[in-house]
């Protein structure tokens, strides 16, 4: 069971009684809908689910402020300090180019929805 809550009691016929631990909200939630809570996990560090500050939509931990310095290429560095980038998305943003004032995946280059997302905040910043 997810980390999210404090198990009160269960019920014969199957439900669960919680207590969310940040708000102290009590839920009465089935097998399958407190399942959905540990989807995707929730950050090991912080206990976020969405938006964390550690870990990418893709799952990948983002790098600290020493490694940005030292992995990313000067081009990429203030966007990097600004969102947050894995190594993965250091490999990602190679595959990104400039053109005609828009940033777009290069021609042939393999696109995940993480390049997507990338593409997507490197033009909501020009």
């Amino acid at each position: 069971m997810t980390d999210r809550f404090d198990h009160l009691s269960r019920s014969s016929s199957g439900l669960h009684y919680v207590r969310d631990r940040k708000g102290g909200v009590m839920r009465v939630l089935t097998d399958s809908e407190l399942a959905d809570f540990d989807d995707p996990p929730p950050c090991p560090q912080c206990s976020e689910q969405f938006g964390c500050d550690h870990f990418n939509c893709a799952g990948e931990p983002l790098l600290g402020e020493q490694e940005l310095e030292s992995n990313v290429p000067a081009e990429w560095l203030p966007f990097a300090k600004e969102n947050g980038v894995s190594r993965g998305d250091v490999e990602r943003l190679r595959a990104i180019e400039l053109h005609e004032g828009e940033y777009r995946l290069a021609a042939g280059a393999q696109a995940d929805m993480r390049t997507q997302e990338l593409v997507l905040l490197l033009n909501e910043e020009r």
